[in-house]
């Protein structure tokens, strides 16, 4: 069978989106358990240098409908992806030294995942019923085995490798990897189910998995999510309202029945953040952040986390990272894209009241990743590419889509039919 290049990135991202994201968790959790092998590694990064590799090939394909209908977005964040390749290069070609090939090795790799992401996002087939029934699959084996986890151990915290007696676990997943692809698995969910009571269960497990993964950032984030959906939807059916006023009162009783069991935990940690060495350690990150940014606002200090704290890790948590690393230009960039992804899709969904998977899922993704870059995570967390590309995504299927209707009413109907529409993007 011969497949055209969109076709063929279309099926390359239904297969590397479930990989990279339930199927990450599935893989490390039988690593953990001993069931398999680490036979791909931490796998995250061997899958997107496959998919990097694929979607090259095929780019050709896909990058005129993307540029064409994308009203310009698609272009710019290409742009910025050269201006990162381009000054990341150029600061270590001219200032040579170890920590600046560290950091120039780091923004490369930052750069392939991005781009991974970027065109899975575009080319994520989200009306497709078999992708949506392996992440369901997914979804009900996680929430069973945590369950069982939590029924057998007594434990309120699931930290894969714990379980690993060998090795210190390095082959295996640290808990911010499990809540990366268990948001992103669980945002998916939320976009392409159209019931209340469904993307009401999906809440609720989806806290409860959250919450048993340990990463506070990813919690909140999707909890605040979880709850601006149901209040846009609560304005559009009585429905949503009433599911809106279900999941409050079932949050209130969890906290109110269960707070003493949970006090520990590193999510109520939020309470007294200033007792945490983990916070404690951010705003030192932070405050030398601020202070490479103060000394060349203009071009920022490429590499600087790496000179000062000595490690490729030591970077501030939040979009300072961004001007630190790429100047002021590349910190402008970085966050206009997100940015407008948002109020994009915002305006999209909230106001002109469209409820279309893919301007959900554009919407859910870009928030997330505009209230975490701001708040918690570094230029260096790769999924802020997920929700551009899921914009553009959203840009070109409303496009394409307005295209179709002209073109339907501009013939008889007895000459339309669903294989002739759309054509220039095959199945799109």
């Amino acid at each position: 069978m011969i497949f055209s290049g969109d076709k063929l990135a279309s099926r390359a991202s239904s297969i590397g989106f479930f990989v990279l994201f339930p199927g990450f968790i599935l893989y490390h959790t039988f690593v953990a358990l001993g069931l398999i092998p680490a036979f791909l590694g931490g796998l995250f990064g061997v899958v997107s240098v496959v998919m990097f590799i694929v979607y090259m090939a095929v780019f050709p394909a896909l990058s005129h409908v993307m540029i064409a209908c994308s009203r310009g977005f698609a272009l710019v964040v290409l742009a910025f992806l050269a201006y990162v390749l381009v000054w990341s290069m150029a600061s270590y070609g001219l200032q040579g030294g170890g920590a600046l090939r560290a950091a120039m090795i780091q923004s490369l790799e930052t750069v392939v995942l991005w781009t991974v992401l970027f065109v899975m996002g575009y080319r994520i087939p989200l009306d497709s019923p078999l992708l949506a029934r392996a992440f369901w699959i997914a979804f009900w084996l996680i929430v069973g085995y945590l369950a069982f986890f939590v029924a057998t151990t007594g434990q309120l915290m699931f930290f894969a490798r714990q379980m690993v007696e060998t090795d210190g676990g390095e082959n295996v997943s640290t808990y911010q990897g499990y809540a990366r692809s268990a948001l992103v698995m669980l945002v998916f969910l939320i976009s392409v189910s159209r019931s209340a009571m469904v993307r009401a269960s999906l809440i609720a497990l989806g806290a409860f998995v959250m919450f048993l993964l340990g990463a506070r950032s990813e919690l909140y984030a999707f909890l605040a999510l979880s709850m601006v959906l149901l209040m846009v939807w609560a304005g559009m059916s009585v429905k949503y309202m009433l599911t809106l006023v279900a999941v409050l009162a079932l949050l209130v009783l969890v906290l109110a029945t269960q707070f003493e069991a949970m006090s520990g935990s590193r999510q109520l940690q939020v309470l007294d953040l200033s007792g945490t060495s983990s916070w404690t350690a951010r705003q030192h990150l932070e405050q030398r952040a601020l202070e490479q940014v103060a000394s060349s606002p203009l071009l920022g200090r490429f590499g600087g986390h790496i000179a000062s704290a000595g490690a490729t890790g030591g970077y501030a948590h939040s979009v300072l990272s961004a001007w630190v690393n790429y100047g002021v230009l590349g910190f402008a960039l970085y966050v206009g894209m997100t940015l407008v992804a948002f109020l994009g899709s915002t305006y999209r969904m909230v106001i002109r009241s469209d409820t279309a998977a893919w301007w959900v899922f554009a919407f859910s993704i870009n928030f997330v990743c505009l209230l975490l870059i701001v708040l918690a995570k570094s230029v260096f967390w790769p999924l802020p590419a997920l929700g551009w590309g899921a914009f553009a995504n959203a840009l070109v299927c409303t496009r394409l889509g307005r295209q179709d209707e002209r073109a339907a009413e501009a013939e008889p109907a007895s000459q339309v039919s669903a294989a002739g529409l759309r054509e220039s993007t095959t199945t799109r």
